[in-house]
């Protein structure tokens, strides 16, 4: 068995004075600035937690400096002031003052005030002003909300009985006779963010019999209206500059004008409701004297046509 060994550390002398152990050093506050911040941007603010009225009254205004009391009155309404230009000690109880100041707490809480949303809100409002922001779920919103009562299935002869305003087809108005030879679709739409608005006539030549598909006339380029002879009654014969195009909805039509009119590129063109952008223009019943487009009268949008179309089915 090993004998036990003598240890080698050096015997502490009595006098010797005993090692002072110091304390960590207290880890730094948060500094004003931050702990401003996170009052005011943090969801876990205690802003969110208190009665507002408790920080926010008569007495704290009282409290504060002259200096911030006049810096604080210029975010005020006329309304919170005296006729001696003091402020109405009754504000701070006012129930319009309490419900903007609860929805400064929600807003805390919701997280509206930190950086990341007012990012987000600032890119929403530049595209809204570039005209590049596009919500075509508002469309489908709008349909949802505005559906006439389901009948049925689609029947057996093709006719769209039920469902959905939108599976309504430009096929399906054509086939009932909602969209005739000699209409004109006249096309208009603003691009804000290319600050331009493109409008173009397009004249119905015929409707296929089996497909339903339509066979427009339409001008040349950025040309708006089309040439007197094809918007006559009766119409002539096209020019030999007359583009034709062979269309089974408002979107393809769309892109065939846009298209040929060539000054929104493809890349530049924000979604949309194509079906908003095309008014019908028809013969009037008791035709008379000339009128715009050569005698037609407003029947309304396409979007508006399928939406009564569908209704009376």
């Amino acid at each position: 068995m090993d004998r036990p060994r003598r240890t080698t550390r050096t015997p502490k002398r009595k006098d010797e004075p005993a090692e002072v152990v110091q304390p960590a050093p207290p880890k730094p506050r948060r500094q004003a600035k931050d702990r401003l911040t996170y009052l005011l941007e943090s969801t876990k603010s205690p802003l969110t937690k208190i009665n507002i009225s408790d920080i926010i009254n008569a007495e704290a205004w009282n409290a504060l400096s002259e200096e911030s009391r006049e810096h604080l009155k210029t975010l005020l309404p006329p309304t919170a002031f005296l006729e001696d230009g003091a402020v109405d000690p009754g504000l701070f109880t006012d129930a319009h003052f309490l419900a903007a100041a609860h929805t400064f707490q929600d807003h805390i809480f919701s997280g509206w005030l930190t950086p990341t949303h007012k990012t987000l809100v600032s890119k929403y409002l530049e595209e809204i002003r570039a005209g590049t922001l596009a919500a075509p779920w508002k469309d489908a919103e709008w349909e949802a909300c505005n559906q006439a009562p389901a009948v049925g299935p689609r029947g057996k002869n093709g006719r769209v009985l039920a469902g959905d305003v939108a599976e309504i087809k430009l096929t399906d108005l054509a086939r009932d006779n909602v969209l005739l030879p000699g209409d004109i679709l006249a096309y208009k739409r603003t691009f804000a963010h290319l600050g331009i608005t493109i409008e173009k006539d397009v004249i119905i030549d015929a409707v296929d019999p089996k497909t339903r598909a339509l066979t427009v006339f339409l001008s040349p380029g950025t040309a708006l209206y089309l040439p007197d002879t094809l918007v006559a009654n009766p119409a002539g014969e096209p020019s030999s500059d007359t583009q034709s195009m062979t269309v089974t909805s408002p979107r393809m039509l769309e892109t065939g004008v846009l298209d040929l009119d060539a000054r929104a590129e493809k890349s530049r063109r924000p979604n949309g409701n194509a079906w908003k952008c095309f008014t019908v223009w028809r013969w009037r019943e008791f035709p008379g004297g000339q009128g715009e487009r050569g005698g037609r009268e407003n029947h309304g949008t396409l979007f508006y046509l399928r939406g009564c179309y569908y209704h009376e089915l």
